[in-house]
C-alpha cells in the first residue's frame, strides 16, 4: 500500500473558512476515489492540519491528487499556508498517526514528543 501524510499551517486564523470549503470538497472526492484504503484528519491547535491516506498503489493517489477538487485545494493551499509539507512511503500495514508524525517531523528536521 501507499501511504501518504501532509501537515498544513495555515497562514492565520482568518484562511479558515476557505480552508475548510475546499477540505470538504476533498473529503468527498477521496471517499469516491478508486483506490482509498483508509483516510483520516487531524489537527493540532487552530491552524495545523495533517491528513493520513493510504492507498492501494501511487497511480490511485496521484489519480486523486492531480484532479478535481484536490488540485483545486493545493493550489490554493499555497496561498493560505505558510507550511506545506509531505511524505510518502510503502507499507503493508495502516499506520497510526504516532508514526506518521515522528517520520514528517523527523524528514523536516524537527525533534518533538509524541504522546
Amino acid at each position: 500500500m501507499f501511504v501518504s501524510v501532509t501537515r498544513l499551517h495555515l497562514r492565520g486564523k482568518r484562511m479558515l473558512p476557505i480552508f475548510f470549503i475546499h477540505t470538504i470538497k476533498s473529503i468527498i472526492q477521496s471517499k469516491k476515489a478508486e483506490g482509498i484504503v483508509h483516510s483520516s484528519f487531524e489537527k493540532e491547535g487552530w491552524i495545523t492540519y495533517w491528513t493520513l491516506t493510504v492507498w492501494e498503489n501511487e497511480d490511485c493517489m496521484k489519480e486523486y491528487r492531480n484532479n478535481g477538487n484536490h488540485l483545486k485545494a493545493m493550489k490554493i493551499s499555497r496561498k493560505i499556508a505558510d507550511q506545506l509539507e509531505k511524505i510518502n512511503w510503502e507499507d503493508d500495514n495502516i499506520p497510526n498517526w504516532k508514526e506518521c508524525k515522528k517520520l514528517l517531523h523527523k524528514k523536516y528536521g524537527r525533534n518533538i514528543k509524541t504522546s
